[in-house]
């Protein structure tokens, strides 16, 4: 009973740190465990957002100035996903992430003098990303595919596939 009372309490402040990054936030957002944000970027949720984090294993979400990140209605964020936007990442409505996934639209710094490089990244809608998924910068993946566990995308999957692998391939149409 009394460790029921402290998780409500803790769900209640991660929640309320959660708005005040938001930029819109949309009704029935829950957050169940730590969730990590830096950057000064503009985020964007939609309705019944559920972030599944814990303290061993929090959700990560960086945020660039001048940079936005959508997540739209349903989006399933799990344990030790890590969200990193130096442009753009839009993530579409009923989209699923498992365990430890990470998505990037940069490179986090440049080789010798350059400029870290950046993309936008386009995730659409009813995509389901397995444990473990990579998704790099400059890519979209089309609406209703499945990437499976451990792989690496480093270019646009298509609608209604199942790619695996690294570097990501479609398999099959689903």
């Amino acid at each position: 009973m009394m460790v029921e009372i402290i998780n409500k309490i803790y769900q209640q402040y991660y929640k309320t740190k959660f708005q005040k990054k938001c930029n819109k936030i949309g009704q029935s957002v829950r957050i169940k465990g730590k969730v990590i944000f830096s950057g000064q970027g503009k985020l964007d949720c939609g309705d019944h957002l559920l972030i599944r984090s814990a303290n061993f294993n929090p959700v990560r979400i960086h945020i660039e100035s001048h940079a936005t990140l959508t997540l739209g209605d349903k989006v399933f964020l799990n344990m030790g996903v890590h969200l990193s936007c130096s442009e753009k990442i839009l993530i579409g409505s009923q989209v699923d992430f498992g365990e430890d996934c990470l998505i990037m639209d940069n490179d986090f710094h440049g080789a010798g003098i350059e400029k870290p490089k950046k993309a936008p990244i386009i995730i659409k809608d009813g995509v389901w990303l397995a444990a473990r998924v990579i998704v790099l910068k400059g890519v979209t993946i089309g609406e209703g595919a499945v990437i499976g566990a451990d792989s690496v995308v480093t270019k646009s999957i298509p609608p209604n596939s199942f790619a695996a692998g690294v570097p990501a391939k479609v398999i099959k149409s689903i």
